[in-house]
């Protein structure tokens, strides 16, 4: 891995011609790569360069220390932060084979004891979160099976995932399914967070289903996702 290490940033990435300069959103902006937005917890930027997209994203907090204290976390050692570890399942899951983001560079910012973190990770072109595609149109009982199917290829290889809810889980225009957001997230041993992370995503869409009464999701389609899952 390339490293990068300045008086108060250390960058690191797998690329060996990465542009550190990506993660300036002025200089993004300045030169006509920034593609797009989205916003959630933060701003998560989509910019282009030449033929290949990506998504430079920023580490927040949540919960009520959020609101105290947006993204400034204990600094304890690289290998410690949030961004290094993601970054580092990243790889592992694409060794794996797993349907998830490359990951491309981060860059952690240092403080006397805090740190800021951001992420640059390729773009899954074509992808659609499955909240988006179902506020559309019902999706078919082979998909529900697929998606079950992916959700336990993770699990085979003890991958938990913090956060599983259906904003997570994305289809991209040829039927592939991704899932993404691995902040807090690693590859553990064996136990009950398996059935915890299905009761989670279950949870998740029952939530949607309630906020939204276009929402096309049943009960039946869970059934179907649990036959792709256990089969």
């Amino acid at each position: 891995m390339y490293v990068e290490k300045h008086k108060q940033q250390i960058i690191f990435s797998q690329r060996k011609k990465f542009n550190a300069k990506w993660f300036s959103i002025l200089y993004l902006q300045e030169n006509m790569m920034m593609i797009g937005s989205s916003s959630g917890r933060g701003v998560t930027w989509f910019f282009k360069e030449q033929i290949e997209c990506f998504v430079l994203r920023h580490y927040f907090r949540g919960g009520l220390v959020g609101k105290i204290n947006s993204d400034l976390f204990l600094y304890s050692g690289l290998e410690n932060t949030r961004v290094y570890r993601e970054f580092m399942l990243l790889e592992l899951m694409q060794n794996l084979g797993l349907p998830c983001p490359k990951p491309i560079a981060g860059r952690v910012t240092r403080g006397i004891l805090f740190y800021q973190a951001d992420l640059i990770i390729e773009l899954i072109e074509g992808a659609v979160d499955l909240v988006h595609l179902l506020i559309e149109n019902p999706i078919s009982k082979e998909k529900w099976k697929n998606i079950g199917g992916v959700i336990r290829d993770f699990h085979e290889h003890n991958i938990y995932h913090s956060d599983m809810n259906c904003h997570n889980i994305m289809i991209d225009s040829q039927d592939k399914i991704w899932v993404i957001d691995f902040d807090k997230c690693e590859q553990r041993k064996e136990g009950s967070w398996k059935e915890e992370t299905l009761v989670r995503l279950h949870r998740s869409l029952h939530k949607e289903k309630l906020k939204n009464s276009l929402f096309y999701w049943q009960e039946d389609d869970w059934d179907l996702f649990l036959t792709g899952y256990y089969s």
